[in-house]
């Protein structure tokens, strides 16, 4: 018998299995021993866009995207991954990093010092597609504002020059999630507003979702699709990133400002 199914406006089929949320974490993660150990418990579900971790330095961002990317191991709970279970305590299952499908930009670039800069990007990529720079590479690195810059060394670059790199290496291995550890913290305001535009173009045009860490609010309104803050080492029920305005608007207008430059 064939079964009638409705379309909705979202697209989604009523009567058809809704797909799964890009990302549901939900783990504690224990660092550091007594009497100095921190613990912090993450609830998160990322149906699409970007979910902004947000909150003051020391309160647990960075430890959670450890244990998103696997470079961090919880002490108890689950990560899945567009179904795709990555990590579970109990069933013993704990994917390695670099087969999560994953790609990560974090604070500093970390951009290797002795590599030309199309060297930086194909790092990750295997070894017999590092020896050229491929079509699809190229345009990446054309998308990204750095196609002139593929011969030059780090340290001739701008610091929001190597973000762009640091960002094309995310990219390049065509991950299922990006996440992003406070990627415009040493970046001046007229450049965090260039890179903002940058990423979220990026983004949008690969459906690709992403986790942002950053205790700037404009980095949340202007990126965030869902904000979780973090609070004594808890994650707090989601909101919306406008619920930053009220609090934080002298710096929403000095954005505008750096927009407007």
């Amino acid at each position: 018998m064939t079964e009638l199914v409705e379309a909705r406006s979202d697209g989604i089929a009523v009567g058809a299995a809704a797909p799964p949320a890009a990302l549901a974490v939900s783990v504690e993660v224990r660092v550091g021993a007594p009497p100095a150990a921190f613990a912090v418990s993450v609830e998160l579900e990322l149906a699409r866009g970007v979910a902004v971790l947000f909150g003051p330095s020391g309160c647990g961002k960075s430890i959670t995207l450890q244990a998103i990317v696997g470079t961090l191991a919880p002490s108890a709970g689950r990560l899945v991954l567009h179904g795709r279970t990555l990590f579970d305590a109990s069933l013993g299952v704990a994917v390695l990093p670099h087969e999560r499908g994953i790609g990560y930009v974090p604070q500093h670039h970390a951009l290797f010092p002795f590599a030309t800069v199309a060297e930086n990007v194909t790092f990750g990529l295997p070894r017999a597609r590092r020896r050229r720079v491929e079509p699809e590479i190229a345009a990446l690195m054309d998308e990204l504002g750095i196609a002139s810059l593929g011969a030059a060394m780090p340290d001739r670059l701008s610091g929001g020059e190597r973000q762009r790199v640091a960002l094309a290496r995310a990219l390049a291995t065509r991950p299922k999630l990006l996440v992003l550890d406070e990627p415009f913290a040493s970046i001046d305001m007229t450049g965090r507003a260039a890179l903002r535009r940058v990423l979220r173009e990026t983004l949008a045009r690969r459906n690709l979702s992403a986790v942002l860490v950053t205790h700037d609010p404009v980095d949340a309104l202007e990126l965030g699709d869902t904000l979780v803050r973090f609070e004594r080492g808890r994650t707090l029920p989601p909101e919306s990133p406008s619920c930053l305005v009220p609090e934080h608007r002298a710096a929403f207008e000095r954005a505008v400002v750096a927009r407007r430059s």
